[in-house]
C-alpha cells in the first residue's frame, strides 16, 4: 500500500499532534503510527539509547535509565531529566498517559505493553525472536520512528572506523585470538558480552569455544576457566566510570583468573562499552579495541 493510499484508507486520520499516520509492521501486527513520531516513550533502557543514536530523546524512560555509573557522560546528560514511567517490565500507565506520547516502543514486555495502546500506538518488537543483536533491533526502531536516514549516517561512520582499524592492525588481528567476559554470581563468570558483535566486525578471532552466532552470556564456573587458555587477549567489562562491578571484581581477584595465560601476559583489557545498544557505543568500542591492538 502506498503512503497516499494509506492516508486515504485512514480518511485523514491524525494523531493528537496533527501528524498523518502510516502503517508499521511490528511483531504484534500492523500498527498505525505517526508519520514521524516526536513524543516517544520507551519501556526498556536499550530502546532509549537506540533513539538517542537516531537524534531523538524519548519523553519517557524506565526508572534507572539515566545511570551515571553505566552511561557515558554525554548520554547521561541527555537522559538525566527525562521523565520516568516505572521500572522496566512494570510500566505505569498513568505516568505514560501524562506525557501524551505519540508512540510507545517495547521489546520485551508484550503482555504489559499491549494495554497501553489505549494511550498511544505500541510498536512491539520481540528481541528474543526478531533478531538477537543490537544492530538488528536499532534498524527496527529507526523504521518505527522514521529516522532511517540518521541510522544510515551512523552506520557509515562505524564502517569508516572499522576500515581504519582493520587496515592499521591487520597483522595483530590476523594472528591473535580473543574472548570477552564478565563476572557472574555464585562463583561463575559469563563468557561473551554484547560487545562481541563489534569484536567480530573488527575481524578478531573469538576463542574460548564461544559459538559463532552467540553474543553472550554463556555461564561458566571458575573451575572452567581453562577454556580461556586459547586466547591471546581478553576483554572484561567495567562500568562507564571505569570500575568493575562487584561480581567482575571477584573474578579479577580470583587466583584462577590470575593464572590465565592472557592475564599473566598483561593482555586482559577493560571495556566501558559492554552494554552494546547503538552505533555510538559501537564506535567507542572500536576506539577501545584499537588501543588494545596497539599493545599486542
Amino acid at each position: 500500500m502506498s503512503e497516499s493510499d494509506d492516508k486515504a484508507s485512514n480518511s485523514g486520520s491524525t494523531e493528537s499532534s496533527g501528524a498523518a499516520t502510516r502503517s508499521l509492521e511490528t511483531d504484534n501486527g500492523t500498527v498505525k503510527v505517526p508519520r514521524k513520531p516526536e513524543r516517544v516513550v520507551v519501556l526498556e533502557n536499550y530502546d532509549a539509547l537506540m533513539l538517542l543514536d537516531l537524534g531523538l530523546v524519548p519523553v519517557g524512560v524506565p526508572d534507572g535509565a539515566a545511570n551515571p555509573q553505566l552511561l557515558p557522560k554525554d548520554v547521561y546528560e541527555q537522559l538525566k531529566d527525562v521523565d520516568t514511567i516505572g521500572a522496566s517490565g512494570t510500566p505505569n500507565s498513568q505516568a505514560i498517559a501524562a506525557l501524551k506520547p505519540d508512540l510507545i516502543i517495547d521489546q520485551f514486555y508484550k503482555e504489559k505493553s499491549a494495554p497501553l495502546k489505549t494511550i498511544a500506538p505500541v510498536a512491539f518488537y520481540d528481541w528474543h525472536t526478531s533478531g538477537a543483536f543490537w544492530n538488528e533491533q536499532i534498524a527496527k526502531l529507526a523504521k518505527a520512528v522514521n529516522r532511517e536516514g540518521q541510522l544510515t549516517e551512523k552506520k557509515k561512520e562505524y564502517e569508516r572506523r572499522l576500515t581504519e582499524v582493520r587496515t592499521a592492525y591487520r597483522k595483530q588481528i590476523a594472528t591473535t585470538t580473543w574472548a570477552p567476559l564478565s563476572g557472574g554470581p555464585n562463583g561463575k563468570f559469563f563468557l561473551g558480552t554484547p560487545l562481541v558483535t563489534v569484536m567480530r566486525d573488527v575481524g578478531l578471532r573469538i576463542g574460548a569455544g564461544l559459538p559463532e552466532k552467540e553474543a553472550g552470556f554463556v555461564p561458566k564456573s571458575y573451575e572452567e576457566m581453562d577454556v580461556l587458555k586459547d586466547c591471546d587477549a581478553l576483554i572484561y567489562s567495567v562500568q562507564a566510570d571505569g570500575r568493575a562491578t562487584p561480581t567482575t571484581q571477584q573474578l579479577l581477584d580470583h587466583k584462577l583468573w590470575k593464572g590465565v595465560p592472557a592475564v599473566k601476559a598483561g593482555r586482559a583489557f577493560p571495556s566501558r562499552h559492554f552494554v552494546m545498544a547503538n552505533y555510538s557505543f559501537a564506535i567507542a568500542t572500536v576506539d577501545e579495541i584499537e588501543g588494545m591492538l596497539k599493545k599486542m
